[in-house]
């Protein structure tokens, strides 16, 4: 029986509706320091990020400076990316994700630096993205930030590490 006012019991929405998309995990190892690849991640992220993954293309300046992520123009036009929310050298860094998305609505990026047990000198890179919104809007979320694995190809062959050993870990 259905009832009669407003306030009476109703069925709880589904969960699945709600849900929030597990976060994207890659992991990559380059035969670097720890120092080394952190740098390489964040002070030379303009010779290593795809010029097709930027709003100006070819003549972008990707950059972490001054707390942002971004990109600039050669005509000195300025894109944000996000905000470096956490950093520890050569630990982490961790950003607030914005780019091509509401910037009131950011994601979580956190980029790990390991050494690599594997290798005597090499680092194992993890990198997670997750913070999704809820529901519909997370789900857009997720599908628009789906080739991690191409930008982060770019930085393995920075140190000359072929593209497709980045790993999908979730």
């Amino acid at each position: 029986m259905e009832p009669l006012f407003s306030h009476g019991s109703r069925p709880e929405p589904s969960e699945e509706g709600h849900a929030t998309p597990p976060p994207r995990v890659y992991r990559l190892a380059v035969p670097a320091p720890r120092e080394i690849a952190f740098s390489a991640f964040v002070g030379d992220i303009h010779l290593w990020w795809p010029d097709s993954y930027t709003g100006f293309g070819a003549t972008t300046h990707a950059y972490v400076e001054d707390g942002i992520i971004g990109e600039e123009s050669e005509l000195g036009e300025s894109q944000v990316w996000g905000e470096v929310r956490a950093e520890e050298p050569p630990s982490f860094v961790e950003f607030a994700w914005t780019l091509a998305w509401r910037p009131d609505a950011p994601t979580r990026v956190r980029v790990e630096f390991d050494a690599d047990p594997g290798s005597g000198e090499g680092t194992r890179v993890t990198f997670t993205h997750e913070g999704w919104a809820r529901g519909a809007e997370g789900r857009d979320q997720y599908e628009k930030y789906n080739e991690w694995p191409v930008i982060l190809g770019r930085y393995a062959a920075y140190f000359g590490v072929p593209a497709d050993a980045v790993e999908t870990v979730e």
